[in-house]
């Protein structure tokens, strides 16, 4: 693609001209990772993540272009905004996992809806059940146990989920529908535990 200012030839991973140094827009379709210059995978290393973002803020900081002409501003802007968007998503493994499916044309959501799963929804009912029940009697073990299951539940889910990207990463087989699925319970396991978590009825 030709800079915008002097028509040198500009690579997709340039952040500035390298003929005349013009900072220079994200390319038509850039997503998040292209913001942020990352390959779009799941293995992202946390501390490089961090990294990589305070570095392109201050490459992207406002002052740094307060004299520079109309465009440049501009695309300062545009491009610092797009890469904290990025960062908000990237940052976290369940959002970064949800937005690698979306990319891929795959809305957890959707899934969920087309598919349910009996089996699970039946062990949610009973896992609540025995949460009221507790509740009920004002047995704070239980509710406290039953909440330690859903984090282990949930710790598991995640860390499967972590492993079918690592595992179509390094060339294996590629099963975006058993990763959705597993982000879906996780969902459930997030509101069985926030509910079991939360204050006893007085």
């Amino acid at each position: 693609m030709p800079c915008w200012s002097c028509r040198a030839e500009v690579s997709r991973d340039d952040l500035r001209c390298p003929a005349c140094g013009r900072l220079q827009p994200l390319q038509p379709g850039a997503d998040h990772f292209a913001a942020m210059g990352l390959p779009p995978r799941f293995g992202l290393d946390a501390a490089a993540l961090e990294r990589r973002h305070k570095e392109l803020a201050r490459a992207l900081h406002p002052d740094r272009f307060a004299r520079a002409e109309p465009r440049e501003r501009l695309i300062s802007a545009e491009r610092a905004r797009r890469v904290n968007d990025a960062w908000r998503v990237l940052r976290d493994d369940r959002s970064r996992a949800e937005y690698l499916l979306r990319r891929r044309g795959l809305d957890p959501a959707a899934e969920e809806r087309a598919a349910p799963d009996p089996e699970f929804l039946e062990q949610q009912l009973l896992l609540r059940e025995a949460l009221a029940e507790a509740r009920a009697r004002g047995d704070e073990a239980a509710r406290r146990r039953i909440a330690e299951e859903g984090r282990a539940r949930l710790a598991g889910l995640l860390s499967e989920v972590a492993a079918l990207f690592r595992e179509a990463e390094a060339g294996g087989p590629d099963r975006p529908a058993d990763i959705a699925r597993r982000l879906i319970r996780a969902r459930y396991y997030d509101s069985l535990i926030a509910d079991a978590d939360g204050a006893a009825p007085r």
